[in-house]
């Protein structure tokens, strides 16, 4: 498992690491889906100066499933999305209100037709646009090291 913390990859190599690791956190649970279309583009968002994927915390009662697709049509407004295979988790630490935390993202591989979409500004969201695959990386690179290290595994 991958833990980015601070931007810094951290390996751990066992479920016993990881707990005594996540002790120091508050657990924190969302999900986010990897959106293709029909012509081979990803759906990424913008937003406070990153390239992300939409994602978003999961609402009590909700499956991971649920909540990842529901995040994505409420941050783009894409709709009619069908749920594939699960991907990995990805892992970072942050501070919430001088609490740190550790946020464990469950990702979904998703389709969905080319549509119109609406960046969730409400969320700071200022862009939702389809990208051709082969210009993702370059918009990797000013992204989050812990979604850098998903796509690296998922485009292979």
């Amino acid at each position: 498992m991958i833990i980015f913390q601070n931007d810094n990859k951290i390996e751990i190599d066992s479920r016993e690491e990881y707990e005594r690791f996540a002790q120091s956190y508050r657990l924190i649970h969302a999900a986010g889906g990897i959106v293709c279309n029909e012509c081979g583009e990803i759906l990424m968002i913008f937003r406070l100066g990153r390239w992300d994927f939409p994602k978003g915390k999961v609402e009590e009662g909700e499956s991971y499933a649920e909540a990842a697709v529901r995040e994505v049509e409420e941050e783009t407004g894409l709709r009619n999305i069908m749920l594939r295979e699960p991907l990995d988790s990805t892992f970072h630490t942050y501070e919430l209100n001088g609490e740190p935390v550790l946020k464990e993202t469950h990702w979904f591989n998703m389709f969905a037709h080319s549509q119109s979409l609406v960046p969730q500004t409400v969320e700071d969201i200022t862009q939702a646009v389809w990208v051709p695959e082969e210009e993702v990386d370059k918009k990797m690179q000013a992204s989050y090291p812990s979604l850098a290290d998903l796509w690296d595994k998922i485009k292979k």
